[in-house]
């Protein structure tokens, strides 16, 4: 089924960039302050290159994954944000655990008010098929999740860079890296950590946008050192501020506190959040011959763990105010797989320029535009099933 979307004005911006068009396929991601790979960067091909990459998130990954703690413990953090997502404002999330394998998780944003109970490989909550808000979720995986479990599966490249007066490695992750890419490429993650300590000091899972860690004042606990502060920018500005209240030992927590309730068991189970990912979005139009130039626009999303429909979106690149509403409205209009995890995705929507002959350049004037969605098919009404727990 096609998507399609109307589209006015977009084109005028094409003129600024009319040359490099003629020979290149994509413009590089727009230049950001936060962006610290602004030269070359090189390919990890050789084996013991990589593996010094691998380890290195490796260790960072780890030090973020706090139930690998024995003891009891309590995390409190609040929050901040402004911008486009649905709910935005003052927030909070705490985290309890026993010390073995099971948790108490709650969040509170707006009129949004979850509380999650895992014990045993089953989930269950307060209301368990209520979404969490995009804000939550992306507060959790910056300070949580930030790390691939698989780097192994990428290709790497790798640039030193310099940040705050502090040496970094910043490693650029992808499938697949185009040829003669930019400093930074669209299809990129990056992760700048110090090499001495491990600590990750910037996260961009997609370019434009930005998490910067702040360890001021930090302390060690039982081998793990969370920031306590973490900045998130989109497009420049800041849209969420994070920071670790506290994070300290809870020997005496209540044992009943991690068994869910009648009320909950009589609901059914609940999902949980997945990691970050990343997927590609090709829109051709569908009333003209294609040139060879492609635009992507990042669209930063959450899907519903049972259906896969669309929660909330926001797109990352803004400057060309008519492509990011056609790129949210492919997005919100599209239908994907669902896991039985709430998904947070980055999307990578390309759009196909149309050119007035095949592959010619493309059109550099405003005109109403059609397009249609490789791959994809159109949303369908959403089928409500049982909660299903996350493995």
């Amino acid at each position: 089924m096609r998507t399609f979307v109307r589209l006015f004005g977009f084109f005028a911006c094409l003129l600024s960039f009319w040359p490099a068009a003629t020979f290149a396929q994509t413009n590089p991601p727009p230049p950001d302050s936060h962006e610290l790979v602004t030269h070359e960067s090189h390919v990890l091909s050789k084996s013991a290159d990589r593996g010094i990459a691998i380890d290195l998130l490796d260790r960072a990954r780890k030090n973020y994954d706090l139930h690998t703690i024995s003891a009891p413990y309590a995390l409190k953090v609040s929050f901040e944000s402004s911008g486009a997502a649905e709910k935005e404002g003052s927030g909070t999330m705490e985290e309890l655990y026993d010390g073995h394998s099971r948790w108490r998780w709650t969040e509170q944003l707006q009129d949004s008010h979850v509380v999650r109970v895992g014990a045993d490989k089953h989930i269950y909550g307060t209301n368990p098929s209520d979404p969490v808000p995009l804000r939550v979720q992306l507060v959790r995986s910056v300070l949580l999740r930030p790390i691939v479990h698989d780097p192994d599966a990428f290709v790497f490249r790798s640039a030193n860079v310099e940040h705050d007066g502090k040496p970094l490695t910043c490693l650029l992750l992808s499938y697949a890296v185009p040829p003669n890419p930019a400093p930074r490429s669209w299809v990129e993650r990056e992760d700048c950590l110090d090499p001495a300590t491990g600590l990750l000091q910037v996260w961009s899972e997609a370019p434009g946008i930005y998490a910067v860690y702040d360890y001021t004042g930090a302390s060690e606990f039982h081998g793990h050192t969370l920031p306590r502060q973490i900045s998130v920018f989109e497009e420049g500005r800041l849209a969420v501020q994070v920071r670790v209240e506290s994070l300290e030992d809870a020997p005496n927590l209540d044992p009943n506190l991690f068994k869910p309730t009648p009320e909950m068991v009589d609901a059914g189970e609940s999902f949980t959040l997945s990691s970050p990912s990343r997927k590609p979005v090709r829109v051709d139009p569908t009333d003209a011959p294609t040139s060879t130039f492609f635009q992507p626009v990042i669209v930063h999303a959450t899907l519903d763990a049972q259906d896969g429909t669309v929660l909330d979106a926001e797109a990352l690149q803004t400057t060309d105010p008519d492509l990011s509403r056609a790129a949210l409205d492919i997005v919100r209009s599209t239908s994907f797989d669902a896991t039985g995890f709430q998904q947070e995705v980055f999307f990578n929507v390309q759009f196909h320029f149309p050119a007035t002959r095949l592959g010619g350049p493309p059109i550099p004037h405003p005109v109403s535009i059609h397009w249609v969605i490789l791959g994809h098919h159109g949303k369908r009404p959403p089928v409500r099933r049982p909660p299903r727990a996350a493995n």
